[in-house]
């Protein structure tokens, strides 16, 4: 694949994936249209994630230094990933919590039984954004970087990702999160071990 066309077929794809989200409680006349946009942009969200995570476990080192398109995929996926979770968190603030933080701590609360868990998912969202930023912005750094802040990155993010999917919610969700950590376990299971590592050991 041409590596200018890349992005802009990506960005295209989750435009129009993301316009349909954004639509369909119209379009569907909704009962809860602030229920339906909440929950199909993070699923959107995941759609983004999942090939990024799948793809970064597979890339080869010589990949990583020359910038491949396989490396540009996982890249634009990611960041594609973070902005459909930023406008997923800003529709949860506006129709849960009506912008007040004590009402997005209460909510956790009844959910989980631990209010200040919500502070896991503000450091999930800085942790994300930074990574995303420190991508783009300096790439050959990132590239090079100790693999152990992969670990401790993408180790904490599916654990928040888990727990939001899997333990916390019910019904098609919970099963589609259950299959993305499967598949991303058969492809960690199979390739980690049989892959250098990328980057300067700490």
């Amino acid at each position: 694949m041409h590596r200018e066309r890349l992005g802009p077929l990506l960005v295209g794809l989750w435009a129009l994936l993301l316009l349909a989200v954004l639509l369909a409680p119209s379009l569907g006349e909704s009962a809860d249209p602030g229920d339906d946009l909440t929950r199909h942009t993070v699923r959107l969200a995941l759609l983004c994630y999942a090939p990024a995570v799948a793809i970064v476990l597979l890339l080869r080192p010589d990949e990583w230094r020359g910038l491949s398109w396989r490396v540009r995929a996982a890249r634009w996926y990611w960041s594609l990933g973070l902005a459909t979770y930023l406008i997923h968190l800003g529709m949860a603030f506006h129709y849960y919590h009506h912008w007040s933080h004590a009402e997005a701590i209460a909510h956790v609360e009844a959910r989980s039984g631990f209010g200040p868990g919500i502070y896991l998912s503000h450091l999930f969202t800085l942790a994300w954004t930074a990574d995303v930023l420190w991508w783009w912005t300096w790439a050959e750094s990132y590239a090079e970087r100790p693999s152990w802040i992969d670990r401790a990155l993408h180790g904490f993010m599916a654990f928040v990702t888990f727990n939001a999917t899997v333990v916390y919610e019910t019904g098609p969700i919970r099963w589609a999160g259950a299959l993305l950590f499967a598949g991303l376990a058969v492809v960690f299971v199979l390739r980690w071990r049989a892959r250098p590592e990328r980057g300067v050991v700490a």
